[in-house]
């Protein structure tokens, strides 16, 4: 997965928001779109979007990796149908700490969050995918 081959950055060197971005096992990574977010001393208030678009299998192994790399306090993901126009509902496909890895859900279209709060006290970030999962 690629976050395992990437060397953390220090925390002082880096001084702008990651992006977080999402693939699938041997896939390419798709950034997503990033949502309400905190970032040092900054931070921006965002709706819930409806994420950048990406195609996966049923179950498929989905890691997220940040560039510039930085070390993960912990995380969640969850799901929404596409097309939600909030949270409210959502399912849960997995939390925890260090690099965010989960499973992809059943077949469907869905609005996937994956919520990372960053280590050190840099702050935290939501990025937004749009997950076509065919069955």
């Amino acid at each position: 997965m690629p976050f395992h081959n990437q060397k953390i950055a220090s925390t002082d060197a880096v001084t702008r928001l990651p992006q977080g971005r999402l693939a699938a096992e041997g896939g390419d990574p798709v950034p997503g779109q990033v949502g309400t977010y905190t970032w040092r001393d900054g931070g921006s208030d965002s709706p819930w979007l409806p994420g950048a678009r990406i195609t996966v299998g049923t179950g498929e192994p989905l890691s997220v990796s940040l560039t510039p790399p930085v070390a993960v306090a912990a995380w969640q993901a969850r799901s929404v149908p596409a097309g939600t126009a909030g949270p409210t509902g959502a399912t849960s496909l997995g939390e925890g700490d260090g690099p965010p890895t989960f499973a992809a859900p059943g077949a469907g279209v869905w609005t996937v969050e994956v919520h990372v709060v960053f280590d050190g006290d840099l702050g935290s970030a939501s990025y937004f995918w749009r997950l076509e999962v065919d069955g």
